[in-house]
């Protein structure tokens, strides 16, 4: 048998730092658990886009085109439709302009907007700034987006899709 021992002593953080306290003496106001209030309400958000995605999927065919084919490039040779606004930006400016500085000032823009906006407030009609940049940002993305899906042919031309088609 083991001869008894004095146990070691450990130290919470309570103990280590002079001036704290493990008790609160109010709750902190305008709180409520994730669990079950946010997490319930992600799980009916995921169900809802995955039911409105499966019926999109079933009345919309995917559009496929023939079997690859390396000596031809189609025309126009267009990029994932998610790289589709930067090579928008590569038509209007140049290289470095549209894939290095554009692109790093909206990422910079969205990193920097927790220390543009220091204002703790929930509401949206508080958050002006932070709602005005990110919305901003992703307007223009949006915009170059939705021109390179639709308004771009052959040579990368400019096309109406409701008078040449979508290519």
């Amino acid at each position: 048998m083991a001869p008894l021992t004095k146990p070691e002593k450990r130290y919470g953080i309570m103990g280590v730092v002079p001036g704290t306290s493990a008790r609160v003496a109010e709750q902190p106001e305008e709180t409520e658990f994730s669990w079950p209030h946010l997490v319930v309400r992600e799980a009916i958000a995921f169900a809802v886009f995955i039911a409105v995605l499966s019926l999109v999927s079933v009345f919309f065919d995917a559009p496929l085109e023939e079997i690859a084919n390396p000596a031809v490039t189609p025309n126009p040779a267009k990029a994932p439709w998610y790289f589709l606004g930067l090579q928008e930006l590569l038509h209007i400016f140049p290289p470095f302009w549209a894939g290095v500085a554009l692109p790093g000032a909206g990422v910079l823009a969205l990193i920097a907007l927790p220390y543009l906006d220091r204002n703790p407030s929930r509401r949206y009609r508080d958050r002006k700034v932070a709602i005005g940049v990110f919305l901003g940002v992703m307007l223009v993305a949006a915009v170059l987006t939705i021109i390179g899906v639709f308004f771009r042919g052959p040579g990368w031309t400019w096309v109406w899709p409701w008078v040449d088609g979508i290519y």
